[in-house]
């Protein structure tokens, strides 16, 4: 497998270094049946497709968001996972979350963009008036 660098986009996640978080998909190569859905659907080019062996391969592993389990959840062969070392993704995920302080940076995140995330309740009833 040929590993591409993290794109610069995707190269933090709540300002913590993507390359230090342990978070990518796994394809089990037997169970793969090449159908395809992991790479066409996946919006951070984290997989290509292998034409000769019909296999998706994971080339750009930290481009994968943190938590995102969609390629998983979408493979009817089963053949995605991110469970690793007895632990589901979940577990794995959470575990991430506390080890990186990753809430206390979301809370830091969440106030610095108040602005603009702000939900108005008064805004959206006005808006369903006019709709």
């Amino acid at each position: 497998m040929v590993i591409i660098m993290t794109s610069e986009k995707f190269s933090k996640w709540h300002g913590i270094d993507r390359d230090l978080i342990d978070w990518y998909p796994i394809i089990e190569a037997d169970k793969c049946i090449g159908c395809g859905l992991c790479v066409t659907s996946c919006g951070r080019s984290v997989f290509q497709f292998h034409y000769d062996e019909r296999k998706a391969v994971v080339v750009r592993p930290n481009n994968c968001l943190v938590g995102c389990q969609t390629c998983s959840n979408i493979c009817y062969a089963g053949a995605i996972t991110f469970e690793k070392g007895g632990f589901s993704p979940r577990e794995r995920v959470q575990s991430i979350i506390k080890e990186l302080k990753a809430a206390r940076k979301v809370r830091e995140e969440l106030q610095a963009r108040r602005d603009t995330l702000q939900y108005n309740v008064n805004a959206e009833l006005e808006m369903l008036k006019h709709n």
